[in-house]
């Protein structure tokens, strides 16, 4: 009876002793909600294994909802009549948008910040930073031109400090997919009614005869412009109709309801038809190839009804969105498009850029092995650069492999390619997640990685927002899966 006793005391003792531990940890969790003066400092005190940013609120930072808001919708400044002169700046904005948060989050001492293909992505920025040291460099543009790529990299290194749960990274991804879609719904209205809704001017940097080459005769007889979407540039709401599909198609894999996968897939509908309207055949590929890793991803997690409706709702999507295209831009969309199936996906490359490829594998790579000096193409060199100086004079790029040969040579093709192919594994891996919802982002983020690094062969896209996008979308997608690992059970 004694042993009873001491054994029942000790029993109250012990949950008096729980009751009065867990009372503070509610609390906290509780006034975690609340406004955070000095987000650094919670971090700071932060245990090594604490899930900082995720435990008590789910909100993006408003620092992540600004950058994306510039990256997306600043652009939108230059449908004001006279803006044009400022075009240099505005198109600054994203680029400063993705650099300047880096000072804030870097000082966050979150342990597992790193995000894959980091380290390769830093050995990159390095073999760009040495290359000033060519003797063809031209320096000021190779400056600018190093601190531009930095920009581009930058969210690799802040967006996993930033982004410290799935319900962030869902918001996140939401936003871009809102962001993207209303570009792209812009680009129709251009086609319909290009009086109201053409930007005033378009980009002064575009001579007059070859603004002529983007546009088209339309199915009742009128001149159609290629739909710049919320840009200045005709044509440019094909990247935003490709984000749009890509980011529809995987958020319809969670939908929680028949009325969001509706929403959703009627978004992509939007974002391909502009495709067609703008007669980028390369996104509407590598849309295809994005789709086709998705549905394959979801028969590799069992989800055997959802990829059944993405591959139907997929190829009836593709076949409505021509349909509707072609009643606008006439027998000019019927051509470009069907073309593709005569001559097939690799003939059409080769037709567009494999001579570029052929070039750069040829020509180039003999030439120079170890890079051509920094700030040689792209728009550093035509804004900065000496147009004049000997030995240094512009080097035309098409494709991303040129410029990357360009900037560092075979060095930085193993680094910066070995970056981004670390990323995707990294995506691939984590769709194995016994986490479903983290699984599930996963592969929203492998399906939209894909969709961006096949760009690459078409234009020199980790020259541009879609580079931030990419590196974005993997470092949040690793925070996420950080912090799901060490929130406890």
């Amino acid at each position: 009876m004694a042993d009873q006793a001491l054994g029942g005391i000790d029993q109250s003792m012990a949950d008096s002793a729980t009751k009065r531990r867990s009372t503070p940890l509610r609390a906290s969790r509780n006034a975690s909600v609340a406004p955070i003066a000095n987000p650094a400092s919670v971090v700071n005190a932060a245990g090594p294994d604490d899930d900082a940013g995720s435990s008590g609120r789910d909100g993006l930072d408003g620092v992540v909802i600004a950058s994306l808001a510039v990256q997306f919708l600043s652009a939108g400044v230059l449908f004001v009549p006279g803006a044009q002169p400022l075009r240099a700046y505005i198109r600054a904005l994203p680029y400063l948008a993705a650099l300047i948060p880096l000072g804030y989050y870097i000082t966050r001492h979150v342990r597992g910040w790193r995000p894959a293909g980091a380290l390769a992505l830093i050995g990159a920025l390095f073999v760009l930073t040495l290359n000033l040291l060519h003797p063809n460099t031209q320096l000021v543009a190779g400056i600018a031109q190093c601190i531009f790529q930095l920009a581009i990299a930058a969210p690799a290194f802040w967006m996993s400090r930033a982004v410290r749960s799935k319900t962030q990274f869902q918001w996140m991804l939401t936003l871009i997919f809102l962001m993207n879609f209303a570009s792209a719904g812009l680009g129709i209205l251009q086609v319909y009614d290009p009086d109201r809704f053409l930007p005033s001017q378009f980009s002064a940097q575009l001579r007059d005869d070859y603004l002529g080459s983007l546009t088209y005769l339309g199915s009742d007889g009128r001149i159609i412009t290629r739909p710049p979407g919320m840009s200045d540039v005709p044509g440019g709401a094909a990247v935003a109709g490709g984000v749009t599909a890509m980011l529809g198609l995987g958020l319809a894999l969670r939908a929680a309801s028949p009325w969001q996968t509706l929403a959703s897939l009627t978004a992509v509908a939007v974002g391909v038809a502009v495709i067609y309207l703008t007669q980028v055949r390369s996104v509407f590929l590598m849309v295809i190839v994005g789709a086709a890793v998705l549905t394959l991803m979801a028969f590799k997690m069992g989800r055997l009804a959802r990829a059944g409706w993405l591959l139907v709702g997929g190829t009836a999507i593709i076949v409505a969105s021509f349909l509707w295209a072609s009643s606008l831009g006439g027998n000019t969309v019927n051509e470009r498009f069907l073309n593709i199936g005569q001559q097939g996906a690799v003939g059409v490359f080769q037709q567009n850029r494999g001579s570029f490829l052929d070039e750069t594998l040829g020509t180039l790579l003999n030439e120079y092995p170890v890079g051509a000096g920094v700030g040689r193409w792209g728009m550093m060199n035509s804004s900065f650069a000496d147009q004049n100086a000997f030995g240094s004079t512009p080097i035309h790029v098409e494709i991303q492999l040129t410029g990357w040969l360009l900037d560092g040579g075979i060095p930085m093709w193993l680094l910066y390619g070995g970056a981004i192919i670390l990323s995707i594994l990294a995506s691939f891996r984590l769709s194995g997640s016994r986490d479903p919802a983290l699984a599930e982002l996963a592969v929203i983020t492998l399906g939209l990685q894909v969709f961006i690094a096949g760009l690459a062969m078409a234009g020199p896209i980790f020259n541009t927002q879609m580079g931030i996008l990419f590196w974005s979308c993997a470092a949040s997608l690793q925070g996420a899966a950080i912090a799901a690992q060490r929130r406890p059970a």
